[in-house]
């Protein structure tokens, strides 16, 4: 009961209008602000124009007629538009000069296509559309030739079948920053879970908490447990204010993702609370904030920091705020848990650690 007491006593800051402002409209604000300008630098798509091509048909066999007019009905709708060449020195001297991307022939010999190396991109992609037909024609050859007794030429372009393939979901500007911010603004908690007590001898209460018929175990209990239902209910307010706000994707499985950002509150806590009583009054507060400022860094709260080489990444590959982020990306976008659960387990072990060398450190002191 003391140490519900204590708890609830810490949930009464929720009522202070500086840690609202804090806790809720900065990392709110910082979402907006970082996912609107640096939105282009999560955008891998490039615009591609309508592409003008050449094409000449020297063949009269039906079935390859048949093929290329289904072909090219199907690229149009793509923006792919071929039109008829005139001679072969006309059309190759049209390429080169940048009017059209390029110039296809199709002969029963075979395919040639010359790109224009002013459109490098358009003509790869032409390239690619052309051997993919060229495969789907010989593989259609080969069945209709097998099978030349009883299939038709209809029957034998249903035997290749094009299925698109979607791929993965990747993070936008505001889904990275969604996360990045919530998990920089849960190791901010640590600032204030390090003047946990420190508040209370300024206040002069320490004493009376000391005079009062409750341990000092369980107001260490009791108020890292208000602390963190406080910080619990800021993410949570968090995550669906910027889900309806900003369309943040956080996912399918919502409820493992806030068992991940639980496990930081736990861990932030923790280090707060510990690096408090192993450094008192304002030593602390500023080692807290550089490793939290280093935290933010070398974790990829501010940009992305992917397949980073040398110092950078081995730094990145040690930093405790860059495992939660990466273990809440892949659980979010390619539904792999491994990360997640090493990022929980580390959370968890380190807050146990910190607690029980904190318990140590209060058992050993007189006072608060």
């Amino acid at each position: 009961m003391n140490v519900l007491r204590i708890a609830l006593k810490e949930l009464k800051t929720f009522r202070d209008p500086k840690i609202l402002v804090f806790m809720l409209a900065t990392p709110l604000l910082l979402m907006f602000i970082l996912g609107t300008v640096l939105s282009n630098a999560f955008n891998s798509s490039a615009e591609i124009n309508e592409i003008q091509l050449l094409a000449q048909l020297e063949t009269s066999d039906s079935m390859i007629q048949e093929s290329w007019e289904s072909f090219v009905r199907e690229t149009e709708q793509a923006g792919i538009v071929f039109e008829q060449a005139g001679s072969y020195e006309t059309a190759v001297q049209d390429v080169q000069n940048g009017r059209y991307t390029g110039y296809v022939t199709i002969s029963s010999d075979g395919m040639e296509y010359y790109g224009s190396d002013r459109s490098e991109l358009e003509s790869s992609i032409v390239k690619g559309m052309l051997t993919a037909f060229a495969m789907g024609y010989n593989l259609e050859t080969v069945i209709t030739v097998d099978d030349a007794a009883t299939q038709s030429i209809d029957n034998a372009m249903n035997y290749v079948e094009e299925v698109s393939l979607h791929a993965d979901r990747q993070p936008g500007a505001m889904d990275y920053y969604a996360i990045t911010m919530t998990t920089l603004i849960i190791l901010f908690s640590a600032l204030t879970a390090g003047q946990l007590m420190e508040s209370e001898r300024k206040r002069n209460t320490a004493m009376r908490l000391l005079a009062a018929p409750v341990t000092r175990l369980q107001i260490f209990i009791g108020k890292i447990a208000g602390t963190f239902f406080l910080n619990a209910l800021f993410v949570i307010i968090i995550v669906f204010f910027s889900s309806m706000m900003f369309e943040a994707y956080w996912g399918e499985r919502l409820a493992v993702v806030f068992a991940v950002l639980f496990s930081q509150i736990l861990f932030a806590l923790s280090l707060g609370i510990g690096l408090g009583y192993l450094l008192q009054g304002g030593a602390s507060g500023v080692v807290l904030m550089i490793i939290v400022q280093l935290e933010a860094f070398f974790g990829g709260a501010y940009f992305a920091i992917q397949d980073a080489g040398g110092f950078l990444g081995v730094l990145a590959n040690m930093s405790p705020l860059g495992w939660t982020n990466q273990g809440i990306f892949q659980l979010i976008y390619t539904e792999a848990s491994s990360a997640a659960n090493q990022a929980m387990l580390f959370n968890i072990c380190g807050a146990a650690s910190l607690l029980v060398a904190t318990t140590y450190l209060l058992r050993r002191r007189e006072g608060l």
